[in-house]
């Protein structure tokens, strides 16, 4: 595909290549790198800014006092409350998986869990006595976990921290039967920003296909394969397209603040509810640039589209199948509007070290951008030249009930269109 560059790509991702936490300085540092270089290109990009609730990341201790005496370092949990400054005193359970029936069990406990809870246990969680929510890490993976944005917003706040797997594993070995827990953080309204640009269609420029992709990181995290290189990817996109524009419209958005809870898809998905009529579809990059890996792709919306991606993987080598499935990336916002979408990823054993301080550029070069680049070029030419627009049917049954699963799962209500 003449003229799509992946050192390009790559050399883009070099400059995100920093840690870049929802609602902070340093997303708004990104968004102004992605900015720059969008009016290199003779574009005219806009920052759509909008409020959001962050976190400071805190400090925190667990200390067993029976049957042993053990200090260990924690950290709160992303929108947690804090507990009084000398800390709570409360028995300890191991508790995997959780569900309604074995959290109720707990009442005046706290609980160690490896679980994430959805909305339903959140809520059950909540409202069960349940002193705090203590989660163990993954072998090998510091993870700055977080409750979903929504969650707290909507049903209240609860205590929670992290700690690592092997002080898990410690603490399950002994017997640890009562701790104390010592957590301070504190939630604060903060500010993001959706970057935008457009590349008029020639001949339909009022029929709009997005590209979308998150530009944030988690703390701890430079965030290069999530979504460093998803960002990286659509700037070399956009630098492919201004130089053959197509006949419907192409726009760009890196959207804020996706680690936290899709809150900038959420948030522009609301913003431009009465022009989403005019988006016949949407691209989303999200995860890539590694250099071993492979593209996974997922058709949110008809079987139409899952069938045309597919044929279009298998006829460039890109991949071979389609998941038909709600994803937890921006795609989805988009979908519960009932914009079809085609969501593309690139990774491997290397895709391990996301949300990680190993996610790094290490893992990545050129090549990780090549195969990704050219498919996602070719389907964008494809549908955005085509005479009849291929995909108006709405999201399948089976599609429309992962969104309902999904939205279950972080406390919205899903109104199949």
């Amino acid at each position: 595909m003449a003229g799509f560059s992946p050192n390009q790509a790559f050399e883009f991702l070099k400059k995100l290549s920093f840690e870049r936490k929802s609602g902070s300085p340093e997303e708004r540092k990104a968004a102004k790198i992605i900015s720059y270089e969008m009016k290199k290109l003779g574009l005219k990009p806009r920052q759509e800014k909008f409020e959001v609730e962050s976190f400071t990341m805190g400090t925190a201790s667990l200390e067993v006092i029976s049957p042993f005496r053990k200090k260990y370092g924690a950290w709160p949990l992303g929108y947690s409350v804090s507990t009084p400054p000398k800390g709570i005193t409360a028995p300890m359970v191991y508790v995997d998986p959780l569900s309604p029936a074995s959290i109720k069990a707990q009442k005046g406990k706290m609980i160690l869990t490896e679980s994430a809870p959805d909305a339903k246990l959140y809520k059950v969680i909540k409202n069960s006595g349940i002193k705090a929510i203590i989660r163990i890490c993954p072998l090998g993976k510091n993870i700055y976990n977080k409750f979903f944005h929504g969650l707290p917003k909507k049903l209240g706040r609860i205590r929670g921290v992290s700690i690592k797997y092997e002080h898990g594993l410690e603490i399950i070995k002994r017997g640890a039967k009562k701790v104390r827990l010592v957590s301070k953080t504190t939630n604060r309204k903060s500010s993001s920003q959706n970057v935008v640009v457009e590349i008029k269609g020639t001949t339909l420029p009022d029929e709009i296909i997005l590209v979308g992709g998150h530009y944030d990181s988690v703390p701890w995290s430079m965030g290069v394969m999530d979504n460093g290189a998803g960002s990286a990817m659509m700037m070399a996109l956009a630098a492919y397209f201004v130089k053959k524009p197509l006949a419907r419209t192409l726009r760009f958005v890196w959207f804020g603040c996706e680690e936290v809870g899709l809150v900038g898809s959420f948030e522009y998905a609301r913003k431009h509810k009465r022009r989403l009529k005019d988006i016949k579809l949407m691209l989303n990059l999200d995860v890539g640039g590694s250099l071993i890996g492979r593209i996974n792709a997922y058709a949110t919306g008809s079987k139409k589209l899952a069938t045309f991606a597919q044929v279009m993987g298998m006829e460039t080598g890109a991949f071979r199948n389609v998941t038909e499935s709600a994803v937890p990336s921006d795609a989805t916002p988009l979908a519960e509007q009932g914009i079809e979408a085609l969501s593309l990823t690139r990774s491997g054993s290397s895709g391990g070290q996301i949300h990680t301080s190993g996610d790094t550029i290490d893992h990545c070069g050129p090549e990780g951008f090549d195969l990704l680049g050219k498919y996602s070029i070719e389907f964008l030419r494809r549908v955005g030249n085509a005479v009849e627009f291929p995909f108006e049917d709405g999201l399948s049954d089976n599609v429309k009930s992962s969104m309902k699963k999904f939205m279950e799962n972080i406390g919205r209500t899903y109104k199949a269109r």
